[in-house]
């Protein structure tokens, strides 16, 4: 994650909330360094350079109860409005969307797609992705959701679940509903209980599929309107099949590492940060889809390498993961702490945020250069201002 049968029709729910933020803390910066001074400069300031206890810091509320948010699970800046920020809710599957994020002036609206109960069926995680769309408006994102195809538990599951593609015009988002499908522009069926994803390029995105324990890329190739269902252009490619270890209720992030095509992921369940690369693999077997598409295989010659191991300690259920100067910052759901590693995987900062256990998972970085997470047990976003 950087900077995606109809059974009945659900409309389009919109609410508008004005004022959702809090006094912000004044912000600090990286002591320098002068002939005379013995410490070398804290590395990876943005959480803090005291000592790495709750009070270095200010967490200070962006958004909460009041703005709409409800297990709010991961949260993106819009590269086309680099001062929104969408975050995406478990608890009533909605996405509160907020303006001028990191000023004193911000608002936000909650809003509910007309067939929220599949395309955004128990989110997880949200990427922000091209701006070209067959629509004409500029703007694409897309999700992915811990479901297996319920109908929010009224049907029995039958695992028709992945990866769905959005507009990011405000127009269109959770405001269109031709077809009694909501305002989706694709989407695509092979990972049930998807726990995070990232944006590679155009329309490809990666997705941690938590059924298969496995990585999965995926092309929507072109997105095919608003509110379609045809995804028969659709390409998907499984990796590390097993890999990967599935932690209910916890996502698994991920972030692609476009200098070289890394994909860095928060494996929740065995507790360590992996690497793969996305250049290595032949295409194997074709798998069995949910429906019709160009591509399904598995991918073989393909592995993880630990960045930071299960036997370090450092981690116990790793689950949002940022990058920003080339150091990974890694949200621990067990812990309440935000570690920085390098590429290496060597520990250069930490925060005890001080949360309760099960509050962490999403965060993102913003157009102040300041990190942005998810309170899920609060219902809250917070941002970190180092004092």
């Amino acid at each position: 994650m950087s900077y995606r049968t109809v059974l009945s029709v659900i409309p389009a729910l919109v609410i508008s909330i004005v004022g959702c933020g809090s006094s912000s803390a004044p912000s600090g910066a990286a002591p320098t360094t002068s002939p005379t001074d013995t410490k070398p400069p804290i590395r990876a300031a943005e959480l803090g350079t005291g000592d790495r206890s709750p009070d270095s810091v200010a967490l200070t509320e962006v958004a909460g109860e009041a703005a709409g948010l409800k297990t709010p699970r991961d949260l993106a800046f819009n590269p086309l409005r680099p001062d929104e920020l969408w975050v995406l809710n478990l608890g009533d599957e909605s996405t509160v969307i907020i303006h001028d994020a990191s000023t004193e002036g911000r608002t936000a609206e909650r809003r509910k797609d007309g067939y929220a109960l599949h395309f955004m069926a128990k989110p997880s995680a949200i990427d922000f992705g091209a701006a070209d769309t067959t629509i004409g408006l500029p703007g694409t994102f897309a999700t992915t959701g811990e479901s297996r195809n319920t109908y929010d538990d009224t049907k029995a599951a039958n695992d028709f679940m992945g990866p769905a593609l959005w507009s990011s015009d405000l127009s269109i988002f959770a405001k269109e509903n031709p077809n009694g499908l909501g305002s989706h522009l694709d989407m695509l069926h092979n990972s049930p209980l998807g726990m995070g994803i990232a944006h590679q390029e155009a329309n490809i995105y990666w997705v941690f599929s938590g059924l298969s324990n496995s990585l999965v890329k995926y092309d929507f190739k072109r997105d095919n309107g608003v509110g379609n269902d045809d995804h028969s252009d659709g390409e998907s490619y499984q990796y590390a099949t097993g890999q990967v270890k599935y932690s209910q209720g916890v996502p698994s992030h991920l972030f692609f590492h476009a200098s070289d095509a890394m994909l860095y992921v928060a494996d929740t369940g065995n507790s360590r940060v992996a690497r793969l690369d996305t250049t290595a693999g032949t295409k194997g077997k074709t798998l069995p889809s949910k429906e019709p598409m160009a591509v399904h295989v598995q991918m073989n010659g393909t592995s993880l390498v630990d960045i930071v191991s299960a036997g370090s300690g450092l981690l116990q259920q790793p689950s949002g993961i940022e990058m920003r100067n080339e150091f990974i910052y890694v949200s621990d759901n067990a812990t309440s702490r935000i570690t920085a590693f390098t590429l290496a995987g060597e520990q250069v900062n930490y925060l005890d945020t001080g949360l309760p256990s099960g509050s962490l998972a999403g965060m993102n970085f913003g157009p102040d250069g300041k990190l942005y997470l998810v309170d899920m047990i609060g219902h809250r976003v917070l941002r970190i201002d180092p004092k």
